[in-house]
């Protein structure tokens, strides 16, 4: 495996800090917020003791603080472009059987080449009784380079089946999907941009998020109301499941 830099402090803290405090001028803001309130909950319910943690593919571990109290936080990556994890690799789970309390999964299960393995090593590391949570994208988009999977809810579950109080929530729903989507579209323009005028686009590029967010958040309560499935499009979802008691 090449090796590869950590980034800038400077730039670590900002990306940290963007995921776990999103401000209302990002254009990402709405999906990030639902994803840590999501995220706050179903780490806020884990009733079972947790001594061992692993964050899976951490990048910069911006949800470490949520995460119940614990006496060991293993961090994994495949590489240390965002940090220095305690484990780099990229083999999927070299560690040993029933060594982890709560394995939290965020952005990343979509990444696996082969999800039915994926799936089963996340109960063989996890002990008897062990919680997973996990997080995936559904509509974003993708890099044609590599094998990436989007999964719809069921088909989520379906993958977890056998598994003990499996739980699904969505990350937002059409509203959140549409400001997440035209804020990366708001980005792109002044992607195309070129470099030494992009700076003279930051603020006009905040004021446009923020009207954008506004908007996204009436648009998101109202849909509360005239939006009653069972056709869904959330940005992403959430899941959490148990290991079941052998």
């Amino acid at each position: 495996m090449p090796e590869v830099a950590p980034l800038p402090e400077r730039v670590l803290d900002e990306i940290r800090r963007a995921r776990r405090h999103p401000r209302y001028t990002q254009t990402e803001y709405l999906v990030l917020r639902i994803i840590l309130s999501n995220l706050e909950t179903v780490l806020g319910q884990v009733r079972h003791p947790v001594g061992d943690v692993l964050d899976l593919y951490c990048g910069t571990s911006p949800y470490r603080d949520l995460v119940p109290p614990h006496t060991r936080y293993v961090t994994l990556d495949i590489n240390e472009r965002y940090g220095v994890p305690d484990v780099v690799t990229e083999e999927f789970l070299p560690l040993p059987d029933a060594s982890f309390d709560l394995v939290l999964f965020t952005e990343a299960f979509h990444y696996l080449r082969d999800p039915e393995h994926g799936v089963a090593e996340l109960r063989r590391v996890l002990r008897p009784g062990g919680t997973l949570v996990m997080t995936v994208p559904l509509v974003w988009e993708y890099d044609r380079r590599i094998v990436e999977r989007r999964y719809t809810g069921p088909h989520l579950v379906t993958l977890f089946d056998g598994w003990d109080d499996v739980r699904l929530m969505d990350n937002g729903g059409y509203s959140v999907a549409w400001a997440t989507l035209t804020g990366r579209v708001m980005r792109g323009i002044v992607e195309l941009m070129p470099a030494r005028v992009r700076p003279a686009f930051d603020v006009p590029l905040k004021l446009g998020a923020l009207f954008l967010n506004f908007v996204a958040t009436l648009l998101a309560r109202g849909e509360l109301r005239w939006h009653a499935g069972p056709y869904v499009l959330p940005f992403g979802l959430t899941l959490t499941a148990r290991r079941p008691v052998d």
